[in-house]
């Protein structure tokens, strides 16, 4: 048996990443995959190929990868697990026995479009950053560093080489927002100007009988409540792709600086909407981006 498009390791899960087995000197009946995530103990099994004319068998290994990759940790970071594929071949002439391959490798959540010399795989001693890593600026520094592969683990560094700050145009009080990168690290973005807006829907009514005129003939049951925060900044060029980044991530925090732990420190965040324009007098990008708040409270009867 020879598997052929896990000749590397540190795969992105986000690309779909087509392997091909073959190799065998007897007609194939089925191949069976079993995928076991050894980080986390999860695994998934029941895969079938059936063998093509040619006596191979094509899969997605990515498909049953992201099912059981766990949900993302700012943390604790997990964007790097490790995982087990078994892979059973059965044979046409059932009196022959199964043959049987098992190989191990790690996974990384995240995925890259077609570019240059790029793959869809990384290697030990990379850094988990796309470009240039923002360090912080005039009123603000991030919270952690650059991660880094390191032997099957993810370990922060802080000896990555393009690192620069971010130009603030307001003296207020911004917001740092933390993402998920499409590499599997975390990075920062900060905010000078943003506005948060309350949005509130009333529910049906019920109507009540009354015997004057005085009391009220309805009862309000309930109000839907959202609230959305809109950011607005200036980019120079050379950081665009940073906010391009952060627009197209899966998870996307808040920092609030007088929170007392990690689950106060930090908000969770959905994108709503963006909007990004060069400016030419200003040579730089104006970047504006709303999100939808966390709501945490039910206004019902």
């Amino acid at each position: 048996m020879t598997i052929n498009g896990l000749e590397n390791n540190y795969y992105l899960t986000q690309n779909d990443i087509w392997v091909k087995i073959n190799g065998f000197t007897e007609v194939v009946s089925k191949i069976i995959l079993e995928f076991k995530n050894l980080t986390t103990g999860e695994e998934l099994k029941g895969f079938e190929c059936s063998a093509s004319p040619d006596n191979d068998c094509f899969f997605n290994v990515c498909f049953p990868i992201r099912a059981l990759m766990p949900e993302p940790n700012h943390i604790v970071y997990n964007s790097l697990q490790n995982f087990q594929i078994k892979i059973t071949a059965k044979f046409k002439n059932t009196t022959l026995p199964d043959e049987v391959s098992t190989i191990t490798k790690y996974f990384i959540r995240g995925g890259r479009n077609k570019q240059g010399q790029k793959e869809w795989y990384l290697n030990d001693g990379d850094f988990l950053v796309n470009d240039f890593w923002i360090s912080g600026g005039n009123s603000w520094t991030a919270l952690s560093g650059p991660l880094k592969i390191s032997s099957g683990t993810l370990v922060e560094d802080s000896t990555y080489s393009k690192e620069t700050m971010q130009e603030e145009r307001k003296a207020c009080d911004g917001k740092v927002l933390k993402y998920l990168n499409s590499i599997g690290g975390y990075e920062y973005f900060y905010f000078d100007r943003y506005e948060v807006s309350t949005k509130t829907k009333p529910d049906k009514i019920v109507s009540r009988i009354t015997d004057r005129l005085r009391k009220d003939n309805f009862q309000n049951i309930g109000y839907e409540e959202t609230k959305t925060i809109t950011f607005n900044v200036y980019t120079e060029e050379k950081i665009q792709s940073n906010f391009e980044e952060l627009i197209s991530s899966l998870h996307v925090l808040m920092y609030n600086p007088e929170g007392n732990d990690n689950d106060s420190k930090w908000s969770l965040l959905k994108l709503d909407d963006n909007t990004s324009v060069y400016n030419n007098y200003e040579n730089a990008y104006e970047n504006k981006a709303t999100f939808t708040l966390p709501t945490f409270r039910t206004i019902k009867l």
